[in-house]
């Protein structure tokens, strides 16, 4: 199956605002003993790239939890 690229609909600046809130929220999880998860790490990069909004990254990390308990 091939993905479909979709161009980013979001600013340099806003690119780099969601890269610093997301690198923010990782070293306030690593604080709490977060392990790396890359399937979420993967969705961090598709938000920071303005390939998904904060509702679908919210979305995946639920789905993502909920999968692993």
């Amino acid at each position: 199956m091939e993905k479909t690229l979709i161009a980013p609909t979001i600013t340099q600046e806003e690119s780099q605002r969601r890269r610093r809130a997301v690198e923010e929220a990782r070293a306030a999880n690593f604080r709490q003993g977060y392990l790396h998860d890359a399937v979420l790490e993967e969705a961090n990069e598709r938000f920071i790239q303005g390939l998904i909004s904060l509702d679908d990254l919210r979305k995946e990390m639920r789905q993502a939890i909920q999968n692993n308990r």
